[in-house]
């Protein structure tokens, strides 16, 4: 069985020995981090729907060219 890894107390060890001065750009560091990830979300779901649109029209067209048919 796998062994869970604690992130978080693995994050705060390694800060444990930063000097203060060091803690706004590490927190500056953080923010731009989590930014990017919201981004590349965003960014994500954007595609998704660009594709869904993109079925959707596709299915539409399919739909009517079968009705021609008929």
């Amino acid at each position: 069985m796998e062994k869970a890894i604690d992130y978080h107390q693995i994050l705060i060890d390694e800060i444990q020995g930063l000097p203060e001065e060091a803690f706004p750009n590490l927190l500056q560091i953080v923010r731009l981090f989590k930014e990017s990830i919201l981004i590349q979300s965003r960014k994500a779901v954007q595609e998704l729907r660009t594709e869904f649109l993109q079925w959707d029209r596709l299915s539409d067209e399919a739909l009517l060219e079968f009705k021609k048919g008929l």
